[in-house]
């Protein structure tokens, strides 16, 4: 899959008009169908699930992505979560300084999250975290978590939904469980070819050496065609930072990853290799750094 090029280092200002362009009154139109996609208890739903699925955000992603981009309406939400007991915020510092503000799901969250999945198009296999990850790996999972979002818009245009979301560690999981369990039942060999099998079940792609790759993130969608008929895919991506080699970037695009740049930096290294290749795979920059409290023009490697 080939993700477009676009801007995405301004999130919240990008997404601030209103989808249905209706003037505000000075009344907040909140008494909507619980059901209803943009009515407060749906938003706050939406928010807990994308919140669970990647373990840790950026508090400025989720208004964005589910409040339009209003922050006063985003914060009585996740106030409100968080009063609940299914949200944590805290804060993390950003690779070269500053700070920003993440939120992560409780265990109670990610279960609550879980029973509420379908509603929001995930299958009901779709994994849930609770708790943060490393301090250390805060930016690295908000940038996967805009790299995901905008390969989910992108298959939306296309006509076809995201049904799973796989992060890393659990891509990892799997192949190693299988892989291991062969091994016990029946050695080396039998381990090895387990391995090749799950890779190949799961589109992960495996050098001449049986070296099984793995991206940040797959996402899994179906796409209906007229006569009603749904084709199964997956999308495997990977979210570069401005150290990766250019023979890094090489091998992440000859495995068919989807390639975004988590600055501005890392995309022209991306782009500088589509060059060089005569093809692009690349998407946009997902500002790593997470929505640092410093000045917008101070935020990227230039």
């Amino acid at each position: 899959m080939s993700v477009r090029i676009s801007d995405t280092r301004h999130p919240v200002r990008e997404i601030a008009v209103r989808p249905d362009a209706r003037r505000r009154t000075g009344h907040r139109q909140e008494a909507r169908e619980p059901d209803d996609p943009r009515s407060a208890r749906a938003r706050k739903e939406a928010a807990l699930v994308d919140v669970s699925v990647h373990r840790t955000v950026a508090y400025r992603d989720m208004v964005a992505a589910h409040f339009d981009g209003h922050p006063y309406a985003a914060r009585r939400a996740i106030d409100r979560l968080i009063a609940q007991g299914l949200l944590r915020e805290r804060i993390a510092t950003a690779p070269g300084g500053g700070s920003f503000r993440t939120l992560a799901a409780t265990r109670k969250g990610a279960q609550y999250a879980q029973k509420a999945a379908e509603r929001h198009g995930f299958d009901a296999s779709q994994r849930f975290r609770a708790g943060w990850g490393r301090p250390q790996d805060a930016a690295h999972d908000v940038a996967i978590y805009r790299a995901v979002r905008a390969a989910r818009e992108e298959l939306a245009a296309l006509g076809a939904t995201a049904r799973r979301i796989r992060l890393d560690g659990e891509l990892r999981g799997i192949v190693a469980r299988r892989s291991e369990t062969a091994r016990a039942r029946a050695g080396r060999a039998s381990a090895d070819a387990e391995r090749r099998r799950a890779a190949t079940e799961y589109q992960l792609p495996i050098d001449p050496d049986g070296k099984v790759a793995f991206p940040d993130a797959q996402v899994e969608y179906t796409l209906t065609d007229e006569e009603g008929r749904d084709t199964f895919g997956r999308v495997n991506i990977e979210v570069a930072s401005p150290h990766y080699s250019a023979g890094r970037i090489a091998a992440k695009a000859a495995a068919g990853f989807a390639l975004f740049g988590s600055s501005g930096r890392a995309v022209r290294n991306i782009l500088n290799h589509a060059v060089r290749a005569g093809k692009a795979a690349t998407g946009p920059d997902t500002n790593a750094r997470g929505g640092s409290n410093r000045p917008p023009s101070d935020l990227f490697e230039i």
